[in-house]
């Protein structure tokens, strides 16, 4: 089967794309290493339109409903190469190939690492990049949070739910929203610190932490919220304009390349929110309506 188009990604952006590529009778089809994406890691979504206060994997599966109710197929796999002959795309992953006439790039990013000694070898051994996922495992503990954005303010305020000692690590300010600064004046078991980890400890375990000024800090846990990027190794063959880091589009979710559309985080966007992202595979899947109806 040549689909009309294949969605890459399953995050807000990607799942979107796919209940218009329906309504506009597209054959399409979702592929994702991680159904959800990094939404599944969100604590509480608390600005995403019609739910005040929602878990973020909770509201993915409401989309996911919405998205498989329209007949659309959401294949868990991991995408290893894009390329295309003449007209046609085709999408290897772990387990099968797909050919296609459009592609929507709605991967969005992964989490950035500190790259500090003792990182990934801890990796999952107190290290951790999803504190939805792992926080349960560390009540009454000492833990650090590293970022000063949003996510680390929202995993901050979990990990503090558990009765841990918590502390906030930033480099530079704390950009998270006031509300969330706020929050943290009432509770006794959060403190801020301005600094950087340049190395973490331990052998099967994380113990502790080494901060920029040599002070080491007993830990039983940390949890690194610093941002993501995009990994764009699978278009090592396309000559794919970029932004930084991000897929340049215009209004239209357009990419430089005929027939590729891209949305949500991995584009040169200026606010990656869900609501935003969402918004974007919208505009993605009318684009490629119109492309294959022309």
């Amino acid at each position: 089967m040549i689909y009309d188009t294949l969605i890459l990604g399953g995050g807000p952006a990607g799942y979107t794309a796919a209940i218009y590529a329906s309504r506009y009778n597209l054959k399409c089809l979702i592929v994702a290493k991680e159904p959800g994406g990094v939404m599944n890691e969100a604590y509480k979504v608390g600005n995403y339109p019609g739910f005040p206060s929602i878990p973020g994997i909770e509201l993915m599966n409401k989309i996911k409903e919405h998205v498989t109710s329209l007949g659309v197929n959401i294949n868990e796999e991991e995408i290893l190469n894009v390329s295309k002959v003449k007209d046609i795309f085709n999408v290897k992953t772990n387990k099968n190939n797909y050919e296609c006439k459009t592609l929507i790039v709605a991967l969005g990013a992964e989490h950035r690492k500190l790259n500090v000694p003792g990182e990934k070898e801890l990796n999952k051994k107190g290290v951790s990049y999803c504190y939805t996922c792992d926080g349960p495992f560390y009540k009454k503990k000492k833990v650090i949070v590293v970022g000063g954005g949003d996510a680390a303010a929202q995993a901050v305020l979990l990990l503090a739910s558990y009765e841990n000692e918590v502390t906030m690590l930033y480099r530079s300010v704390i950009r998270a929203e006031p509300i969330y600064q706020k929050k943290f004046e009432e509770l006794k078991n959060v403190k801020l610190i301005k600094s950087e980890i340049s190395k973490i400890n331990g052998k099967d375990k994380v113990e502790s932490v080494t901060l920029k000024n040599n002070a080491e800090v007993q830990v039983d846990g940390v949890f690194v919220e610093i941002g993501s990027e995009p990994n764009l190794e699978i278009f090592k063959d396309f000559n794919l304009e970029l932004e930084g880091k991000y897929i340049k589009v215009d209004r239209y979710m357009k990419t430089n390349l005929e027939g590729v559309f891209a949305a949500g985080d991995i584009t040169n966007i200026v606010f990656r929110q869900a609501i935003t992202a969402a918004g974007d595979g919208a505009i993605a899947a009318h684009s490629v309506h119109l492309h294959i109806k022309k």
